[in-house]
């Protein structure tokens, strides 16, 4: 079945149902709901797979130690500023320069050497 058919489908099905919903006690906006339904089922029908893929192929990225500084800092900043833990922000900031430099530098050394 194609995208087109199964749109066209839905399409009829949540018109049937915006006409007649007061015949069918429907309290809700039939419209809304068909076209929810309508996503969803497209994505999982059509692009659910393709889209395990390409996280698949990513899998790798988690290791990067670059990537768990990034989360760290994003994480210390929201735990601070939500649960009011006051940590100085200037001594934060210069930990994580000294462990970005530290990071970078290994990476670069990995670039310039053959």
């Amino acid at each position: 079945m194609s995208r087109k058919t199964l749109l066209g489908i839905i399409a009829v099905l949540g018109a049937v149902l915006t006409v007649f919903k007061e015949q069918f006690g429907l309290a809700i906006d039939a419209t809304a709901v068909v076209g929810g339904v309508a996503v969803i089922l497209l994505y999982i029908l059509f692009e659910a797979k393709l889209d395990f893929k390409r996280v698949a192929g990513q899998l790798g990225k988690f290791k990067d130690p670059k990537f768990w500084l990034a989360f760290v800092s994003a994480l210390l900043v929201a735990v601070n500023t939500s649960f009011g833990l006051n940590l100085p922000v200037e001594a934060i900031l210069a930990v994580l320069g000294i462990v970005m430099s530290l990071l970078f530098k290994a990476d670069s050394k990995k670039l310039s050497t053959p």
